[in-house]
């Protein structure tokens, strides 16, 4: 004889689990079923299909085709969400509205200028998990889990996460997806509070296209061969590069120099941002495990990627409106340094 007694409810991420206690022969055993949260779920339109639609015919290969209409229409529906929200997106910018890139990678990027890339990775209805490639791991605000059912012609968004770390996301791991919003708040909260007195001793990058720049701030020439810069790092009417000399000193007096190189693109509304890290010296390549982070407003983690012995530089791209805040580190073993910048 089986009796049911007693149950408790917890709603970790996007699933919501419900654990009962039943009674066999006299023996007490616990049973937890879980239950997907409805999320929030919007139509798949005629307007997401035409324009999923039209790069998946640009594809010759019927399952790569079939990946990129899944991502559009992830994108899409991540993009509406947002506009429902007021929250500024630029849909047509970055990799996944441009065909050659859907074909080479598995992309399903969002650009929300207020805080980057956005991930947003399609599922089925039945799976447990979400798949993320490992070009997506890096470089990205977060992930949106959006479930795909064409039959019922919808899309939902079940929720959000910061980070991953394997291709497989368990969907215990989303946040309800209110947590983006509430990092947009957090960082426009932030940026308006900072203290004026603050503000002033930061790097300011919006004062470079005036001619107003700090002495150890350098023209990019004067520190790098030219040969060895890509023509996008020449000074333009449109465009700045600088760089810098950072020494990290390591144990034993020993030290590497190194050159932080920012590279702007501005425009009324955001500006663009190309950070990279190169060696100084005889050697082209820079020494194994050097990383170069971006720090937020709350000297919190935003983005980082990590050197190796064959890397002749690294680099992050990001991008921010005026006012916005955000710090730059870079490290070796105890060697850091680090500068706060404001746009």
């Amino acid at each position: 004889m089986i009796e049911q007694f007693s149950g408790e409810v917890y709603s970790p991420g996007s699933l919501t689990h419900i654990t009962t206690y039943q009674v066999f022969n006299g023996v007490k055993r616990m049973v937890t079923e879980s239950y997907r949260q409805t999320g929030i779920t919007l139509p798949i339109t005629t307007e997401f299909k035409q324009i999923a639609q039209q790069f998946a015919q640009q594809c010759p290969l019927q399952a790569k085709a079939q990946q990129i209409w899944r991502n559009t229409i992830a994108v899409c529906t991540v993009n509406a969400y947002l506009q429902l929200m007021e929250i500024p997106t630029r849909i047509d910018r970055g990799d996944s509205w441009n065909p050659l890139m859907q074909m080479l990678t598995d992309v399903a990027d969002l650009d929300v200028p207020a805080i980057g890339l956005l991930s947003c990775r399609p599922l089925t209805p039945e799976a447990d998990t979400c798949y993320v490639p490992p070009e997506a791991w890096h470089h990205r605000t977060g992930y949106i889990a959006v479930v795909i059912d064409e039959a019922a012609n919808q899309a939902t968004l079940l929720g959000f996460t910061p980070t991953v770390e394997e291709e497989q996301v368990a969907l215990e791991r989303f946040e309800p997806l209110e947590a983006v919003i509430d990092r947009l708040h957090s960082r426009e909260t932030a940026t308006a509070s900072f203290p004026e007195q603050v503000q002033s001793s930061l790097t300011q990058l919006s004062q470079w296209a005036q001619g107003i720049i700090a002495a150890n701030w350098q023209t990019v020439e004067a520190l790098i061969n030219p040969a060895e810069l890509s023509f996008a790092f020449r000074t333009t009417a449109t465009a700045i590069s600088r760089a810098r000399t950072i020494d990290l000193s390591l144990q034993l007096g020993q030290s590497v120099q190194v050159a932080l190189v920012v590279h702007l693109t501005q425009s009324e509304s955001r500006t663009d941002i190309i950070l990279q890290v190169r060696p100084l010296g005889e050697s082209p390549y820079l020494m194994a495990g050097l990383t170069l982070t971006v720090l937020d407003e709350h000297n919190n983690t935003f983005m980082s990627v990590t050197s190796t012995a064959i890397d002749n530089y690294i680099q992050l791209r990001l991008s921010g409106q005026p006012g916005e805040i955000f710090g730059v580190r870079v490290s070796v073993g105890d060697a850091d340094f680090q500068e706060q910048f404001v746009i």
